[in-house]
């Protein structure tokens, strides 16, 4: 939740109204006014606005990362996001905890920015749990709560950046690429290839993206991720439990037909009118995702 507050005491005396000066300062432009929006500038502009504060000095990130931001302020998600488009990144959304943990688990992101205070599960239990599941992906903490005791909570939480508000977008930029940087030399991460192939069918967890054959495969959220984890273990048997648990993140059977529904969806989308069918039913056992040729 989006909260943001300034005393008195935050502005320093050459920038207080009362301080004589010759010439004054024009104000600092960031990603926030004291409400915690956009500035109006920043709003009239766009995401642009931010994105060009330092110029291209913004754009020295070598590579696209995915980005997953979880902040349940639409306009401020919104403004992140096609901040980071316009720097060359991919950024995804979740409104609340539990969307962002869901979306977390698929492991297809570089780096999560999480709001501490999110309705249904608050930013540092959903990091929390990802870090009791083993999922290391580099999470930078977002508040208004930026005293040294919140900061300590937040790393100690899983964080692996913590971030108070307001803040400029060129400073979240470079803690981002940091924190991308460390994974990549082995610091966090699960380092998994972007791209997802088996036979003539291939996925793109970068781009959210689908093909069989080169003609794009148009997917459902839900339908992606259970593409996602079969492909990622081609070949080999993915029982009913391991796709309950992590495409649906149920830790128990609902006693339903689920399962069996979005296996037929995906089978008929990635397999009908195709010679070659990929997604099997190993009977008694589970699915498979194989290439027989």
């Amino acid at each position: 939740m989006s909260r943001f507050a300034r005393t008195r005491s935050d502005i320093s005396p050459a920038t207080r109204p009362d301080a004589a000066r010759a010439d004054p300062p024009e104000p600092e432009r960031g990603f926030a006014d004291d409400a915690g929006r956009p500035k109006p500038e920043d709003r009239h502009a766009g995401a642009g606005t931010a994105a060009s504060l330092a110029g291209d000095d913004l754009r020295s990130s070598d590579r696209a990362m995915r980005l997953l931001i979880i902040e349940d302020d639409r306009t401020a998600a919104d403004y992140l996001a096609k901040a980071f488009k316009e720097v060359g990144h991919i950024a995804d959304l979740a409104g609340d905890g539990e969307d962002g943990l869901a979306q977390a688990e698929s492991g297809a992101y570089d780096i999560l920015i999480v709001d501490r205070m999110l309705p249904r599960m608050d930013g540092l239990t959903m990091i929390g749990r990802l870090r009791e599941q083993g999922i290391q992906t580099p999470a930078l903490i977002l508040s208004a709560l930026g005293q040294v005791d919140d900061r300590v909570k937040g790393l100690r939480a899983g964080g692996d950046d913590y971030l108070a508000k307001p803040y400029a977008f060129a400073e979240l930029l470079a803690r981002v690429e940091v924190l991308a940087r460390r994974s990549q030399n082995g610091g966090g991460g699960r380092n998994e290839e972007m791209v997802y192939r088996v036979g003539d069918l291939e996925l793109d967890r970068l781009s959210h993206r689908v093909t069989r054959g080169g003609e794009e495969v148009i997917l459902q959220p839900r339908e992606f991720r259970l593409l996602e984890y079969l492909m990622k273990h081609a070949g080999q048997v993915v029982t009913r439990t391991m796709l309950l648990e992590n495409v649906w993140d149920y830790h128990f059977d609902p006693q339903t037909n689920v399962i069996d529904v979005h296996v037929s969806r995906l089978r008929s989308k990635i397999d009908k009118g195709f010679e070659q069918a990929l997604l099997h039913t190993v009977r008694g056992a589970g699915y498979m995702i194989r290439d027989e040729r």
